[in-house]
């Protein structure tokens, strides 16, 4: 049976946004995070991570540096009780790649590897490649405040007040 998703974007939606973070040791849960995705998984979604990793194609990170970001935010949540059903990024920085957001590469590669589903679903994240993303595919872009970034992008289906509101709304939505 397939599960609807939920597409997050990791830096500034799931943890603080410390630009190209290497080092497991500087992940930062954000507040809200933690229950937001409690409420999605008590409604039966599958929560998958879409994240833009252009540092690697830029040389400041190594694949190894990501992955370990990666589980360090797994450990923190699982420590919680929360898991990531998946993890996916891109680690290109080239606008016409496939699979860098706001393009469908990595949603689709979620798609054909999982049983999930776009229906219920939704894209959250802090910049307007994430929105973009969720529109590109027909599910809607939720956007949760930045500490980095002005906004700038397509309207968000939703302007979400934190990652919880964001599951919230979802939650609604789906019922």
């Amino acid at each position: 049976m397939k599960r609807p998703a939920v597409f997050l974007d990791r830096d500034g939606t799931l943890i603080d946004d410390k630009r190209f973070l290497g080092d497991p040791a500087g992940v930062e849960v954000l507040p809200t995070v933690v229950d937001g995705l409690r409420l999605l998984a008590q409604h039966g979604y599958a929560m998958i991570v879409v994240s833009n990793q252009s540092g690697l194609a830029r040389g400041y990170l190594d694949r190894d540096q990501v992955v370990r970001v990666n589980a360090e935010v797994a450990r923190q949540l699982g420590n919680d009780g929360v898991a990531i059903d998946a993890w996916y990024w891109c680690s290109h920085y080239d606008a016409g790649c496939a699979c860098r957001k706001p393009a469908p590469g990595m949603i689709e590669q979620a798609l054909r590897e999982h049983p999930l589903t776009l229906e219920g679903g939704a894209v959250i994240g802090d910049r307007g490649l994430d929105v973009e993303l969720g529109q590109n595919v027909g599910i809607p872009g939720i956007l949760v405040p930045s500490k980095l970034y002005e906004y700038v992008g397509p309207e968000p289906d939703y302007r979400a007040t934190s990652l919880l509101d964001a599951a919230e709304w979802i939650v609604r939505r789906g019922t």
